[in-house]
């Protein structure tokens, strides 16, 4: 049995993903990351990351498009790996990403087919009703221009675009096109091509 990635887009999409794992913990969770970081005292190899010791075979296995994304922090690497992904999916979870929207594309050249969606907000004001008591207009409107631009970018690579009142009604509608997405047998994989 296989469950296809998950990838919210959107302002708040951390809180979306950390909601879905905490009420379906049966069917989502993340992936382990790989790091070149030594490991910390209680640290279990396999459980808060794969701890890889060659930096140099991290490099070559990223060069190599064996992680769909990956960065340095503190001179050290870390990376989402495919086989990290595959590792959930064929545990029968949906693995719940926080990436860009290029290792989209990634993941679909390594036969992942991820469900995107797109939690796209109305306007600015939507934007800080839902912060809260962090509310900050110059924020929220850096907020909004992101989303634009990451539409703009790679919207023809979402399963779905929704807009929704408040976090809970949109929290709803993902539950519902995940399930929609499990019950269908073929996945939408866009193409470059012109028909």
């Amino acid at each position: 049995d296989y469950s296809r990635p998950l990838i919210i887009f959107g302002p708040f999409k951390e809180i979306l993903n950390d909601q879905l794992i905490t009420d379906h913990p049966d069917k989502f969770t993340n992936c382990i990351p790989h790091t070149t970081r030594p490991r910390r005292d209680k640290e279990i190899d396999g459980r808060e990351y794969h701890f890889v010791a060659n930096r140099k075979q991290m490099e070559d296995d990223i060069q190599n498009y064996l992680f769909i994304e990956a960065g340095e922090y503190g001179g050290n690497l870390y990376g989402t790996s495919i086989n990290a992904i595959r590792d959930v999916a064929y545990a029968s979870k949906h693995c719940v990403l926080d990436v860009s929207g290029r290792a989209i594309k990634r993941l679909i050249r390594a036969g992942l087919y991820p469900i995107v969606i797109y939690v796209k907000p109305r306007d600015v004001k939507w934007i800080l009703d839902n912060m809260g008591q962090e509310a900050d207009e110059k924020r929220a409107k850096q907020i909004y221009d992101k989303c634009n631009e990451t539409e703009e970018q790679f919207g023809n690579l979402f399963t779905a675009t929704i807009e929704e009142d408040n976090l809970n009604d949109a929290y709803d509608r993902i539950s519902e096109i995940i399930n929609h997405e499990n019950r269908v047998d073929s996945a939408w994989i866009p193409s470059e091509e012109k028909i």
